[in-house]
């Protein structure tokens, strides 16, 4: 997956599917929770892992260069829910 310099994903979710991101090439801000109340910065050679169901978006934090990454589900169905939710205005940061 390629997010453009600046852009974010909205609040979404993979239904029943566990996921996996793993960082190509970028600096991304990773926010997940009910809220989107928990926040990391990662980048080139990073993992980040869902259960499922958990509501999460990423951004890229960059402004000139385009991110990449790799999503890996725990099948091939695809399935994205949009979320409507409001995010918490300051994430609690995890290292």
């Amino acid at each position: 997956m390629t997010l453009p310099p600046s852009a974010k994903t909205g609040a979404h979710h993979h239904g029943r599917h566990e996921v996996a991101v793993y960082v190509v090439k970028g600096r991304s801000r990773i926010r997940w929770g009910d809220e989107l109340e928990y926040a990391a910065d990662v980048g080139p050679g990073d993992f980040v892992c869902f259960a499922p169901e958990v509501p999460h978006e990423e951004q890229n934090l960059d402004a000139d260069e385009t991110l990449e990454f790799v999503v890996v589900r725990s099948d091939n169905a695809g399935i994205v829910v949009n979320l409507d939710l409001v995010p918490v205005a300051e994430p609690e940061k995890v290292f």
